[in-house]
């Protein structure tokens, strides 16, 4: 195997760019940018990266499953981790505020740190861009610095680690029943359900129709049983000829009464 790994596309790119520093460049030198996810843009400016170790993880059931039955359920996917180290050359080892003009970058140690702090406290995704794959959707989690006399007091190495953020698609269900709206479990004829709005458990107040009916369907059930009980709720009941011409007030408290006396009768008839 070769010691330099040559990508045709990127030769011929360089080619035709026209320029020798451009096909050198292209080739020998590898690829390893972070960018922000939305924008595209460089999020984090170095010299060079020293290494990065991209890893995942997975969960798996620990109880014993029945022979046939491993499916997706008894598996879930941990985000991935990401950790970097780059690099950023200083022209000085006095401040971090000079940048070294020789690599042409004009990024200063000072500045590449302001910027990660940044990167800490907002919530923001980003592309590590490698010359294997590229890492979708990764947020920085954690970093710290070093500077030591065996790689120079002017070079400093940043450690960087990011966290992978699982985006899940939003689905929503509409259909010529739900009117384009999502569905709901009155719809539904799914056995668990599609997860409608919680509400308040009580009882609510019966209306004199509801209790009319109720009676009603007493009569039909217990039969002759009930005759006596029938008259004397009726005669109880106002005309509605006479209700209209009252106040409203003793409207209101013929129909209460009315309800009442339902009420009553049914559970008197029940029990």
């Amino acid at each position: 195997m070769s010691i330099l790994s040559l990508n045709t596309a990127d030769i011929f790119n360089a080619i035709g760019g026209g320029s020798p520093l451009s096909i050198i460049d292209s080739v020998l030198h590898p690829q390893y940018v972070i960018r922000n996810s939305k924008t595209n843009a460089v999020a984090l400016e170095f010299s060079g990266m020293a290494s990065i170790q991209p890893g995942g993880r997975a969960q798996i059931t620990n109880a014993p499953v029945e022979n046939g039955k491993y499916q997706s359920i008894n598996k879930v996917k941990e985000p991935s981790l990401v950790r970097c180290e780059i690099i950023i050359t200083g022209l000085t080892g006095l401040t971090g505020s000079i940048p070294n003009i020789f690599d042409l970058t004009f990024t200063s140690q000072s500045s590449t740190l302001e910027t990660i702090k940044t990167m800490l406290e907002t919530a923001n995704t980003y592309d590590i861009e490698t010359p294997k794959e590229t890492l979708q959707s990764y947020d920085l989690v954690d970093h710290d610095y070093n500077v030591n006399s065996q790689r120079g007091v002017s070079m400093l190495t940043v450690y960087l680690v990011f966290q992978e953020v699982m985006q899940q698609m939003e689905v929503v269900l509409s259909g010529s029943q739900s009117n384009s709206k999502p569905t709901n479990d009155a719809i539904s004829q799914g056995v668990t359900g599609t997860g409608s709005a919680t509400k308040d458990a009580g009882s609510t107040p019966s209306t004199v129709d509801e209790l009319g009916k109720s009676w009603s369907s007493l009569k039909s059930s217990v039969g002759d049983i009930a005759g006596k009980a029938t008259n004397a709720i009726t005669t109880g009941f106002q005309s509605a000829l006479d209700t209209v011409s009252k106040p409203v007030l003793a409207v209101t408290n013929s129909a209460t009464q009315k309800a009442s006396e339902l009420a009553k009768e049914i559970n008197e008839n029940i029990t």
